[in-house]
């Protein structure tokens, strides 16, 4: 007993040495680090104000050199900023600051460095701000490149500031190596005595105990290898049954936990010391009470048996998770707690699919349910949503046991057919599907529709999985569609002869009540994309239950109208007098309809829901003053600006709008002149192989209008899309580039140039492309082999078997084909590997930052890497960098166009860059041409 205690003495006073060592040597290393820290701040403090020095002079600079009154406050703007930045970092560095953890540095040497009255940063710093104050509060009139402030902070900032301000990076830097080195030889004697302490350790404390310890491990090792063979069954066997225990010793106040446990809560044995306290911490702030009401009656209680429990916990990682827990407490004779034991099992996943189902049937129009027959007749709901009590006044626990309750609600002139209809689909297991009426007990008579599947039971019984909906709306317009001529036959709502008559009516209304009035003009987007691929008759059914939602939005006042196809109109009368307050109201109904027309739609009795959205225009209106069919336009014209904005929107008119429109359809007659007048052009951007011999050339479309200027091909290319003025516009581009290649031809300059046509995805697809493209070779007698196409992925992969029919009659003339854009579609490459291609130009967008982004690097290799599986050519567009030039080249792009080789030009240029390049014209053409690029760069 005297050696143990004499060595446990020895043991303590050990690691107490230890301990103060550790410690002492963990805060010099963390004065280290914070010294560190803190000498890097008030370095890169230092350092910013040099940045800070050039910033301002070339926001300055900005300033005296833009003609842009706002570019110059922009400028300015900069100016201020920058003055007070270089103020607030000059403070700090000087005063230090407590609050920004920046301590106040002061040497001999910063002291001159700041203080000399001849060279002093003070001074300087004084003086180069004074400068910039000057100027920015100068204004752009009166600011020019030989204002003598200006020209002071563009010399002396650079020139003689900034050697200033090196000079305190310098002595920061000096000064905390310094101050770093002093500690850390400090600490390197700590650690010295820690390791002779050690050393000490070992002789004096360890060795002994070395001999006890492996006298105890032999009696252990027998008793530890059953106990662990116990615990790996008991282990895997709530690994698989998903569940974790813990034991809490009330005498100890120990607590144990299973490995399971530790799971569940998300939790690692060493990180976390685990007790009733740590497992309540773990427990929802809302649920802990309950928490603990249950171990407080599972400990008072001698009698409670197992105790059911579930709460939330809230783990390390932020995740809540639901646990459900069986508790139960072992107590002594006298009725004292000895301990307590419970079984954990997480239950979220099955919890949220429960709570998914619930949202869902919560959230749909009408309600889903499972409705079962049994052998002896009886009926039950084993499941059915919530949406019952809307449209039968019935609760689900009503009817879960019983579906009699039901039944009684059915209006009895269709109690037999509903009947018969059920049993006929039991017996031949075929979809039931129904419309009924039913009578609700608030709401009086509603019509309904049903469908559901069946299935047979093993017992003989049928259970339906089937979803009823309320078409009451839709019976009502059915009837009024029979009897009023003023209705549209499908909807019930008015047709476009009534709308005229209500809108003249609400327009006089309104002169009289002096109550601004509004007109909705909605359009359903993508609606004939459904016609198309799901039939009429199911746009039809999404038509009637458009009207009826709209309906059901605007006031019994309002007025409702389908003018034909899937455009609507409402319109609303006697808003307010005050028109923004008009105004106001108008754009709320129009969004509460749009969001009610965005939700799902069961059409048809499809299996899937269908979703739309639609497109919506307000005008207002007060008078007379603009008739009817101009305030119908005007709603036209907001609408359809909804449309060209990306759709499911809701526009006002605006004048603006309206000159949009027209200069639109200005924009597309200047086109159509233009073709005729012969204002369009062909510029030219040359093709380059990798040792910068030149190729051949891209065809780029111009259009120089007298009014306009020069139109961007952005503008107006889209437009003739559209419009089909492309067809033309197509045609003269392929004849126009044909008649150049002749004369290039002719002139014996270049062999093997070619030029490079975009056909566009129209022009593709019209009957006469073949014809068109061979008319154009054979009346300028040029030979196939020297026009190459490029195409779009979306000019080849909408009809891809009539695609790859066309190019290959194209590739037997021996026209090239190329596929342009590469990369910025969604190309499948079992497509491309069909299409019959000679070339794939990659996209400027992969090129741009191939050198800086990794991810942009490995999609370009992999593309190139592809097409020369394919055995195609590879041009790279975009290349405006010489290392972008470099990296594609030794990747081994086949041709390279951009502007750092040449920018797009006309003919007569290229005609003379070609003469240039030739061989017979220079003795060394790769220089030559270089030569050439670099005066077309400058």
């Amino acid at each position: 007993m005297t050696t143990a205690r004499s060595l446990r003495v020895r043991y303590l006073i050990g690691l107490s040495a230890i301990a103060l060592l550790v410690t002492t040597s963990f805060v010099t290393m963390q004065h280290v680090v914070s010294q560190q820290r803190n000498f890097a701040q008030i370095v890169n403090l230092a350092g910013q104000q040099r940045g800070l020095v050039n910033r301002l002079a070339y926001f300055a600079s900005q300033m005296a050199t833009t003609e842009n009154q706002t570019d110059f406050d922009q400028a300015r703007a900069q100016v201020g900023r920058t003055i007070n930045r270089i103020e607030d970092n000059h403070r700090l560095l000087r005063e230090g600051s407590p609050e920004a953890g920046i301590p106040r540095i002061t040497s001999p040497t910063l002291t001159t460095i700041y203080e000399d009255p001849m060279v002093g940063v003070d001074k300087a710093l004084d003086s180069f701000l004074e400068r910039a104050r000057r100027v920015y509060a100068t204004e752009m009139e009166a600011l020019t490149p030989n204002n003598a402030a200006y020209i002071f902070l563009n010399v002396y900032g650079p020139y003689a500031l900034e050697p200033m301000l090196d000079a305190v990076v310098d002595e920061y830097q000096r000064i905390g190596r310094q101050s770093i080195l002093r500690i850390e030889r400090f600490e390197l004697g700590i650690w010295l005595a820690a390791l002779l302490t050690l050393l000490l350790e070992l002789i004096l404390i360890f060795r002994p105990l070395e001999k006890r310890v492996t006298e105890s491990i032999g009696s252990l090792e027998g008793a530890v290898a059953q106990l662990e063979e116990t615990r790996g069954r008991l282990v895997s066997a709530q690994e698989l049954a998903a569940v974790g225990d813990w034991q809490w010793n009330a005498q100890t106040q120990e607590l144990s936990c299973s490995e399971q446990t530790h799971e569940i809560l998300g939790i690692t044995a060493d990180s976390f010391e685990l007790s009733l306290e740590t497992l309540e911490h773990r427990v929802r702030p809302e649920d802990r009470e309950h928490w603990k009401a249950h171990l407080e009656q599972a400990s008072a209680q001698t009698n409670a048996g197992r105790l059911e429990l579930e709460y939330r916990i809230q783990r390390p990682d932020g995740r809540e998770r639901v646990i459900h827990q069986f508790m139960v407490a072992q107590h002594d004779p006298d009725g004292a707690l000895i301990s307590l034991s419970a079984t954990l099992q997480d239950i979220s996943e099955r919890l949220e699919l429960s709570t998914r189902l619930k949202k869902l049937s919560e959230h749909i129009p009408g309600f889903i349910f499972q409705y079962e027959l049994r052998p002896d007749g009886s009926t039950r709901f084993p499941y059915v949503s919530q949406g019952i009590i809307d449209l039968y006044g019935l609760w689900p626990e009503q009817v879960h046991e019983d579906g009699a309750a039901a039944f009684t609600r059915i209006h009895r002139e269709d109690v037999e057919h509903h009947t018969n209809g059920i049993y006929a689909s039991a017996r031949a297991l075929r979809v039931w599907n129904d419309q009924y009426r039913v009578q609700h007990p608030e709401r009086g008579e509603i019509w309904l529709e049903g469908n559901a599947t069946p299935e047979r039971l093993h017992d003989g019984g049928t259970l339906w999985h089937g979803y009823l909906w309320e078409i009451t709306d839709r019976k009502r317009s059915e009837d009024q569609i029979r009897k009023l001529a003023l209705y549209d036959p499908l909807t019930g709502l008015a047709n476009r002869r009534l709308l005229r008559d209500r809108l003249e009516h609400a327009l006089a209304t309104s002169q009289r009540s002096q109550r601004h009035g509004a007109l909705l003009m909605m359009d359903l987007d993508n609606f004939k994309t459904l016609n198309d691929t799901q039939g009429h008759d199911v746009g039809d059914a999404l038509l009637v239950e458009v009207g009826r939602r709209v309906s059901n939005e605007v006031r019994a006042a309002d007025t409702v109208a389908r003018l034909g196809g899937d455009e609507f109109v409402v319109i609303l009368e006697a808003l307010d007098p005050d028109r923004a307050s008009s105004q106001l109201k108008a754009m709320q109904l129009a969004t509460a309809i749009q969001q009610a027309l965005h939700q799902p739609y069961r059409l048809m009795d499809r299996g899937c829901p269908y979703q739309t959205s639609v497109s919506i225009g307000v005008s207002l209106f007060n008078d007379l003053s603009l008739g009817a069919d101009e305030l119908l336009r005007r709603a036209d014209i907001g609408m359809f600006e909804a449309k060209e904005s990306g759709r499911n929107r809701v526009c006002l008119f605006s004048e603006q709008r309206e000159a949009e429109v027209h200069s639109r359809t200005s924009l597309i007659q200047e086109l159509a002149d233009a073709i005729q007048q012969g204002q369009l052009m062909l510029y030219y951007q040359p093709q380059f192989r990798p040792d910068g011999s030149l190729h051949g050339a891209e065809a780029l479309l111009r259009w120089h209008s007298p009014s306009r200027g020069m139109v961007p091909p952005g503008d107006f290319i889209p437009l003739a899309e559209e419009t089909g003025l492309i067809l033309a516009i197509g045609h003269w581009v392929l004849n126009t580039a044909c008649r150049h290649l002749n004369q290039i031809q002719r002139s014996g300059l270049h062999d093997q140039f070619s030029l490079s046509v975009n056909i566009s995805p129209r022009q593709f697809a019209d009957s006469d492309f073949l014809d068109k493209v061979e008319q154009a070779l054979t009346s300028h007698a040029v030979p196939a082999q020297r026009l190459k196409l490029e195409l779009t992925e979306s000019s080849l992969f909408h009809d891809m078997d009539h695609a790859i029919e066309i190019l290959e009659q194209l590739r037997k003339q021996g026209i090239g084909i190329e596929l342009d854009d590469f990369g910025t579609g969604y190309s499948s490459l079992s497509y491309l590997k069909r299409l019959p291609l000679d070339a794939l130009k990659l996209d400027g967008s992969l090129v741009a930052d191939v050198v800086s982004d990794a991810r942009d690097l490995a999609i370009l290799r992999a593309a190139i890497a592809m097409a020369k599986t394919l055995s195609l050519t590879v041009i790279a567009e975009g290349v405006e960098t010489n290392e972008q030039r470099a990296f594609l080249a030794s990747e081994g792009c086949d041709l390279l166009q951009g502007y750092l080789l040449a920018r797009p030009m006309p003919f007569d240029k290229l005609y003379a860059l070609i003469e240039q390049a030739t061989p017979q014209r220079s003795q060394d053409p790769t220089s030559e041409l270089a030569h050439q690029l670099s005066q077309r760069r400058a």
